[in-house]
């Protein structure tokens, strides 16, 4: 088990150093703390959920980078606002302040996650990926959904992150709403995409 242990951690660090070559952080040894990054997954600090970065959006964060790990074509098709575009071949020739809050994301958010290993390993202190990616952002921002017979409490939660969808132009609604379903509906471009996401998960 501990030589096991031991070629993987040694996998997963080669794999981290190799995107840093050629870039602003390859005076920095690239180390990782496999133990410190497991701890932080466990904890769910490596991600934020798609209300939260909306909320961040919103209210203007100071700091707040959110980064589109995708390729320029697929970006165009589609971005959160506010979004750069640092599709993740190029990630690591980028610049980070010590004080920027980094959102990564992608389609399905597993290359977000890798992203977000490379930037952890170069020292970036406050990176997060977009939990479950677009997939995610097109279900609780843009079409949330409300059970018809929701809860008072359930009622007035939902209040809040209606005024949220609504803000970046999303259509709350009362009943069972999906990606699949809009796209069934209307052909939807960016519906298509993004379950053409959660089928490829990356």
């Amino acid at each position: 088990m501990n030589v096991v242990r031991t070629l993987g951690g040694a996998a997963l660090a080669l794999g981290v150093a190799a995107p840093l070559a050629g870039s602003p952080y390859r005076s920095v040894r690239a180390q990782i703390d496999i133990a410190e990054l497991a701890g932080a997954v466990t904890r769910g600090e490596d991600h934020v959920p798609a209300l939260q970065l909306a909320a961040w959006i919103r209210d203007r964060r100071p700091g707040l980078r959110v980064v589109d790990v995708r390729t320029p074509r697929e970006f165009r098709t589609f971005a959160i606002p506010t979004a750069e575009n640092l599709p993740i071949a190029d990630i690591a020739k980028a610049r980070f302040g010590k004080d920027d809050t980094v959102v990564l994301y992608s389609e399905g958010g597993a290359h977000a996650g890798q992203a977000w290993v490379f930037l952890k390993a170069a020292g970036v202190r406050q990176v997060y990926f977009l939990r479950g990616g677009l997939g995610d952002w097109m279900d609780e921002v843009i079409n949330p959904v409300i059970a018809p017979d929701a809860s008072p409490a359930e009622t007035q939660a939902f209040e809040a992150t209606a005024e949220l969808s609504r803000y970046f132009g999303g259509q709350p609604q009362v009943g069972e709403r999906s990606a699949r379903a809009a796209e069934a509906e209307g052909g939807d471009e960016v519906a298509a995409m993004v379950e053409r996401a959660r089928r490829r998960g990356c």
